[in-house]
């Protein structure tokens, strides 16, 4: 039964090509939906981590990096970036970022033998060392990590576990039912 649920890597049962297709578009719906589940726990974790750590809250909505990338790539083209448009496009430019990187995670699956050992946990680990720890702050779009308080952290990290395991989990079970048709 478990066996079932765990399909085998499939990429030498297609073409090169359409594999690759297939693949990159089941890890893009895949990326979506980890993002989705992402989201929830970004949202409600921080501040429960903070309380548990005893750690004093920022208080006040502060911008995200989202919404500072969606702010900084259309205000120069004469677009307002501001108010629930500016939360609204920033929750489209994480959901794109984390659909991309879904694609990838799928292009990636079956041609990378580590990918998924870890039920996506390595994923999200990578994505978040890479992203928030060091992408991010170097484009200035948050604070450096010294700067910034241990509950963020170890939030941002769950998330991006969370993300992983989701887009993993999509994406075996997306994979299962291709393998099938």
């Amino acid at each position: 039964m478990v066996r079932s649920l765990l399909p085998r890597r499939f990429a030498s049962s297609r073409s090169g090509h359409d594999s690759l297709l297939r693949d990159t578009a089941m890890g893009a719906a895949a990326g979506l939906l980890g993002t989705l589940a992402m989201t929830s726990v970004t949202s409600k974790l921080p501040s429960l981590i903070s309380r548990l750590l005893e750690e004093e809250s920022s208080g006040g909505a502060q911008e995200s990096s989202t919404e500072k990338v969606a702010r900084k790539a259309l205000s120069p083209l004469g677009v307002r970036v501001e108010g629930q448009r500016k939360k609204r496009l920033g929750n489209l430019v994480h959901l794109t970022y984390g659909t991309m990187w879904g694609a990838i995670y799928g292009a990636l699956w079956s041609r990378t033998p580590l990918l998924g050992k870890l039920w996506g946990l390595g994923f999200g680990t990578v994505l978040f060392l890479a992203g928030d720890e060091v992408a991010v702050p170097a484009l200035k779009l948050s604070p450096p990590p010294n700067k910034t308080p241990a509950s963020s952290h170890l939030g941002a990290l769950a998330a991006h576990w969370v993300y992983g395991a989701t887009t993993e989990t999509a994406f075996r079970g997306l994979s299962h039912i291709a393998a099938r048709a």
